[in-house]
């Protein structure tokens, strides 16, 4: 007999529909969460030339067949080059003699802060983890040593060094009649470097094909210190056999001085993902890898692709805030309205970002008039508030549709 007072009905806990989901979008989680869960879409070609394949594919095959090869990948904030740098990464490991290693730099220092020989000290650190027992303890000098120079150490004086040598030389330049294409290797980057070399020994003699996919360099706030590494760290690997894939700045993608192709045996460009049905379902691929369709009907899925402008963070951001606008007015599922609340919040947050640069805004919408070469246009694409898009070749510009949807309510 059931026991007075007590139900059997269990009570309707709408967090077991919504958390799943939203754990499934992945700004929240890492992008090796999103690989084990093969929570990722590959591109089905080049987003520049739909006639080439992936730009993954292309990575891993110039690394596999040319050791040593240094390549970018440029593009903006949110537009997919982590899972590119991912893709290219386990496609580069069908072949048992590979040594792989996705390196996100921005977890392991403060760019903005470190110094030239930080990537060659990172990734030694990392390959001497991938090193065997017995060979750890052949190079483990160069290792202790090479933790010293990336992290600094402490040492206790009882009285101040003397540093007095008794030369009281100076130094004096003398101008010579041609300039260094690069710049001398400076002397602590060529010390990480033969650490590095000694470590990643082990490996070379058995002749292992070594490739570093380095991540976060994009985020440097100013340019210039990307050039400082490609011309200090990315260039004392060369001749090394060990592969560098790295994720560069967007705004050196419209340098005149054409620097990446200088530092860089290949360089691939990530614009923004066209949302047209006719072409391509990619968008809506990431989405129903996600399970979009468990919450939401055809019509939202679209709206959320055509307003995120293409870029793969924004339409993650925007289905996450439209299940959460849902699961607030304690719905199941995620309606147009709820899409709309999340597309204008989306908007409003690149409208406040404009301050006096509404004008190139307004002259994009209603001239189709933009151009990269000036600097207040550049830094509306880093923010991306505009977006850069390809299509038959051939480039373009447009204001992000969900910053055009706020703005279209406040003429």
């Amino acid at each position: 007999m059931e026991a007075r007072g007590v139900s059997n009905t269990v009570a309707f806990d709408r967090r077991q529909i919504y958390r799943p989901f939203l754990e499934r979008l992945g700004p929240i989680g890492s992008p090796r969460t999103l690989e084990e869960h093969d929570w990722i879409v590959p591109p089905k070609h080049d987003p520049r030339d739909f006639t080439q394949p992936p730009i993954h594919e292309v990575f891993a095959d110039s690394a596999e067949l040319t050791r040593g090869m240094q390549m970018a990948l440029v593009g903006g904030t949110g537009s997919g080059k982590t899972t590119e740098l991912l893709l290219t990464h386990r496609l580069l490991g069908r072949h048992a003699d590979a040594v792989n290693e996705y390196l996100d730099l921005a977890e392991v220092t403060d760019l903005n802060e470190a110094n030239p020989g930080a990537i060659l000290a990172a990734i030694g650190m990392r390959l001497y983890a991938r090193l065997k027992k017995a060979q750890k303890q052949k190079v483990s000098s160069a290792h202790e040593k090479l933790q010293v120079l990336a992290f600094g150490k402490t040492e206790w004086w009882r009285d101040p060094p003397d540093y007095d040598d008794g030369d009281s030389g100076f130094r004096v330049d003398i101008p010579g009649v041609m300039k260094r294409r690069f710049p001398a290797l400076r002397r602590e980057v060529q010390e990480v470097r033969g650490l590095l070399l000694e470590i990643a020994s082990p490996l070379l003699r058995r002749d292992a094909q070594i490739t570093t996919l380095i991540d976060g360099l994009d985020r440097l706030i100013m340019p210039e210190r990307f050039r400082q590494f490609a011309e200090q760290d990315l260039r004392a690997l060369r001749g090394t056999q060990i592969s560098a894939v790295v994720a560069a700045p967007l705004l050196l993608w419209y340098d005149k001085s054409q620097f990446l192709a200088d530092h860089f045996d290949l360089v691939r460009h990530l614009p923004a993902v066209l949302f047209d049905p006719e072409e391509s379902d990619f968008l809506k691929s990431v989405l129903l890898r996600r399970g979009a369709t468990e919450l939401m009907d055809e019509p939202e899925v679209t709206e959320i692709c055509r307003f995120s402008g293409g870029v793969l963070r924004d339409l993650l951001t925007l289905t996450q805030s439209a299940a959460t606008s849902a699961y607030r007015e304690d719905e199941d599922r995620i309606g147009r309205d709820h899409v709309r609340t999340a597309v204008l919040q989306l908007g409003r947050r690149y409208w406040i970002g404009l301050g006096s640069q509404i004008g190139p805004i307004r002259r994009l919408i209603n001239k189709k008039e933009f151009s990269p070469d000036n600097p207040a246009a550049r830094e509306l694409l880093v923010n991306r508030q505009v977006l850069e898009y390809c299509r038959r070749g051939r480039d373009f510009f447009a204001v992000h549709p969900a910053l055009a949807e706020v703005l279209a309510e406040t003429v």
